[in-house]
């Protein structure tokens, strides 16, 4: 897969210096990577004893060049440096000397999602909404904090060994006030590969321009290829501006008609007709990667027996009984949480739902020997009797008590579940765990939101349910 064009200020002439032996206060150990600004290096912080990424620009001797360098370099360690999202790389530390300026943030191993889907890996539709999905929670976590990302593309989401998306680049985030060049000249800043059509227009962002941004990712991830990809930048933003791409699901039949649905209102040429906010995008991911959006499309799902209640509508009407529950005893805002067990008498935001155990069927005592003489009716009984009693006591044998209980998991609009320090994996659509009776510790996480935490003690053959809303 060939690298997308981009537009960006201009860059200045190549003048790379000698790897330095330290920068700042971090020792250089190795090159890890070199783009278009500069390089990046792997490097020690000796004063909090870790590793940490540096991503290093050379400064131009040109002083125009030099300055819109450094003003680059310190809008984004700036932007990044005051948000902390489980989705957002995190900074260190930033600083400059006379020939480059450095940024420090934490060491990531993986690789970005340009360079996954450049080695021919594909997602499956779930697993490209799933990522996706985070993605766009930690650009609405930007957007309410008044940036605009205004350069979202696959090089700039970089992906951990299991997957989970780091979005990188805060370069050329800029509040959404900005006015559009009065001149009438077009100032392109981003990639125009994944640009809104008012981005390419040179026109005045808000965060709908980050969504139109990462519906053109999605579709990629779905289809194979790029939206909008002409030979040349003038090509590709016509393309944008004018084209409308093949349906997704045309390229790629598998796509359940619901995630193209979300592809297609993220990518709407009108602002208007898009989804109005990054968390809005998130929440119908979400959906869909828990099922609560049925696709005649995924064959993945099999379907559920004649008269049964699917997977799906069960877990929407547990929310539906929780969320009632919560409604009944007042509880609202963030942070609200039920564990039932029942009994004892439940403490405050504790109810339990029990299931029984049931111990193991012992034969009854033998029946008192007759007295007299026993007809052959009676002896069949009585041989029907221990044959009885025999099967019982294999039943009791074969199947002994249950040793685990099972934890059931709601919740919206989704959520990272750690169990005893372990991921256990998202909810949705996560939605039920079987772990060793005893005591457990349960934390889940969504972005910035503060995480619902809980000791629980789990009975063996016990359902214990959590429900939680960010």
């Amino acid at each position: 897969m060939s690298e997308p064009l981009t537009a960006t200020v201009p860059q200045a002439a190549s003048d790379e210096p000698v790897p330095p032996k330290s920068i700042g206060r971090f020792t250089i150990l190795n090159e890890i990577g070199r783009g278009s600004y500069g390089v990046v290096y792997a490097a020690h912080d000796p004063v909090l004893g870790r590793e940490v990424a540096i991503k290093v620009i050379p400064l131009s001797r040109e002083e125009q060049f030099r300055t819109q360098m450094e003003a680059s370099f310190l809008r984004e360690a700036k932007s990044a440096g005051g948000m902390s999202h489980p989705s957002i790389v995190t900074i260190y530390d930033a600083g400059k000397t006379e020939s480059l300026a450095y940024i420090a943030m934490e060491r990531l191993h993986g690789q970005d999602l340009h360079e996954y889907l450049a080695s021919g890996n594909r997602m499956s539709p779930r697993q490209a909404a799933a990522m996706m999905m985070r993605v766009a929670d930690a650009i609405h976590y930007a957007n309410k904090r008044g940036l605009v990302h205004r350069d979202i593309k696959p090089s700039n989401i970089f992906l951990s060994r299991d997957l989970k998306p780091k979005l990188l680049d805060f370069g050329t985030a800029l509040a959404p006030v900005a006015d559009a060049p009065k001149n009438g000249s077009r100032q392109l800043v981003g990639t125009p590969n994944y640009m809104s059509p008012e981005q390419a227009k040179g026109e005045s962002l808000d965060a709908r321009s980050d969504i139109f941004s990462l519906g053109s990712i999605l579709y990629e991830l779905l289809a194979g290829r790029r939206a909008f990809d002409g030979r040349t930048i003038d090509e590709t933003l016509d393309q944008v501006l004018t084209a409308a791409p093949k349906p997704v699901e045309k390229i790629r039949p598998d796509t359940p008609p619901p995630l193209a649905q979300v592809v297609r209102k993220a990518m709407s040429r009108d602002p208007a007709e898009r989804y109005q906010k990054a968390s809005e995008l998130r929440n119908a991911l979400a959906e869909f990667v828990d099922g609560s959006r049925p696709s005649s499309v995924d064959a993945s799902v099999p379907a559920p027996p004649e008269g049964a209640v699917a997977p799906a509508a069960q877990s929407r009407r547990t929310m539906s009984v929780l969320i009632g529950l919560l409604t009944l005893v007042g509880a609202a805002g963030i942070g609200v949480a039920l564990l039932n067990r029942e009994p004892p008498a439940p403490p405050p935001q504790q109810v339990v739902v029990p299931t029984p155990v049931i111990p193991p069927m012992t034969p009854p005592p033998p029946a008192t020997q007759p007295t007299g003489p026993m007809t052959a009716g009676a002896e069949t009984a009585k041989a029907e009797s221990k044959a009885a009693q025999r099967k019982r006591a294999e039943v009791a044998v074969a199947a002994p008590p249950p040793t685990d209980g099972t934890i059931v998991i709601a919740v919206a609009p989704w959520g990272e579940v750690v169990v005893d320090g372990a991921v256990q994996g998202v909810s949705p659509p996560l939605t039920q765990l079987k772990l060793p009776a005893g005591m457990h510790s349960i934390e889940i996480r969504n972005g910035s939101s503060p995480p619902f935490s809980a000791r629980v003690e789990l009975r063996a053959g016990e359902k214990l349910q959590i429900q939680h809303r960010f």
